[in-house]
């Protein structure tokens, strides 16, 4: 009887010996408390982490198209589709090197390949990002308006055009309407000028030699005579007095030509009685204070912020309902609350604000994160056929 209960012992030993030896190996690879993943980016700012689920641990395996370069600093940071300093591999750089191509174009990394964005009326019409956009469209005749289109022999570019529109002549490298231009009237190089003095008094409507305020050689019907300059009019018809006093641009009350008087809502802009939107408001042009940065709730009123432009936007100011704001274009932020120096944050690839400001992947084990989240894996569970 001692003897089967000393073997029933014996036994128990064993098994509990042979649980210790199970629980010991678990402990090396699960013992540490489990760390927290990272939220999900939906939620990138709901508060504390979740733990992780069981069976799931740090990954450190960068999902494409994301890589880990050298000088770039953290792992998994670099998207060989968007970064413009590892576009398609580690170390390819977007550059234009000593083609200066940055004064007409700005460079992105588009799927992997190095392209560019052209300034306006530029165009990159020999297809070689390395010197930006290199045609004016604006004045070049081999590509007048868009890259290709030529114009004829002798035929100038004008303002993205070939040749002169209707009322235009060319005049050089110039068109010129000589209808009323006084320095081409009524044919190029024919200018108008006041008359000699010998001319008799006739020739001069205040007295020989008199000349009033505004008032000079102008071209009318492609024929010169003396009248008011552009812009201007003599509205109190004392132009002995006061010479062309009124300048009917900008004069609400004689726009244009006049006695042309504007409402009380507009503005006389180039001649022109403008903003008749009352919802609108006349700040050097008509704009609305609701949402215009550079006048957000009063004229003058220019929102802080860069605006950027080119391959690494970084944010803008914005105004909504008269207060200014800094919008962040998608996967950057604001983390630091300060305007001046933009949404300084990538969420897609930082790792102590991976998908939202806060959001902390675990730093110490080095968890990396892309696309927006801490990465994790399915933990490496030992071999249940293991012998104790």
């Amino acid at each position: 009887m001692m003897k089967g209960r000393h073997g029933i012992v014996f036994f128990l030993l064993l098994v509990g010996a042979a649980a210790m030896s199970c629980t010991s190996e678990r402990s090396f690879d699960f013992g540490a408390p489990p760390k927290p993943p990272g939220p999900t980016f939906a939620e990138p700012e709901a508060g504390p982490l979740p733990e992780l689920d069981a069976g799931m641990c740090i990954s450190y395996d960068c999902p494409a198209p994301y890589v880990t370069c050298a000088g770039k600093p953290g792992q998994c940071t670099s998207n060989l589709q968007t970064d413009i300093a590892n576009c398609g591999a580690c170390g390819n750089a977007c550059t234009f090197g000593d083609a200066g191509g940055d004064d007409t174009a700005a460079l992105y990394c588009v799927a992997g390949k190095c392209s560019i964005q052209c300034k306006a009326y530029y165009g990159d019409c020999n297809q070689r990002y390395g010197d930006g956009c290199e045609a004016s469209l604006l004045d070049d005749p081999n590509h007048c308006g868009s890259c290709g289109v030529a114009c004829q022999d002798g035929e100038i570019c004008w303002r993205g055009a070939c040749g002169c529109p209707p009322g235009y002549t060319q005049c050089g490298t110039d068109c010129s309407p000589t209808v009323r231009d006084p320095l081409n009237c009524g044919a190029c190089g024919i200018q108008c000028a006041f008359p000699d003095e010998d001319a008799g008094a006739d020739a001069w409507p205040c007295g020989v030699g008199g000349r009033p305020p505004n008032f000079g050689p102008s071209c009318v019907s492609s024929s010169c005579s003396l009248g008011c300059g552009n812009g201007y009019a003599d509205c109190n018809q004392n132009l002995c007095s006061d010479g062309c006093e009124t300048n009917i641009t900008n004069d609400p009350k004689n726009c244009g030509e006049c006695g042309n008087a504007c409402l009380p809502q507009q503005a006389c802009v180039k001649g022109r009685c403008e903003c008749e939107d009352p919802s609108l408001t006349y700040c050097d042009q008509c704009v609305n204070l609701l949402t215009d940065p550079l006048n957000c709730g009063a004229c003058g009123r220019v929102c802080p912020g860069n605006v950027s432009w080119g391959a690494n936007p970084i944010g803008s100011p914005v105004c909504r309902l008269g207060r200014c704001s800094y919008q962040c274009p998608p996967g950057r932020a604001d983390c630091d609350l300060r305007i001046e120096n933009g949404c300084e944050v990538e969420t897609m690839t930082d790792p102590v604000n991976c998908g939202g400001c806060g959001v902390q992947c675990d730093n110490d084990a080095g968890q990396p994160c892309a696309a927006g989240q801490c990465l994790t894996k399915p933990c490496e569970v030992p071999d249940a056929g293991v012998v104790f």
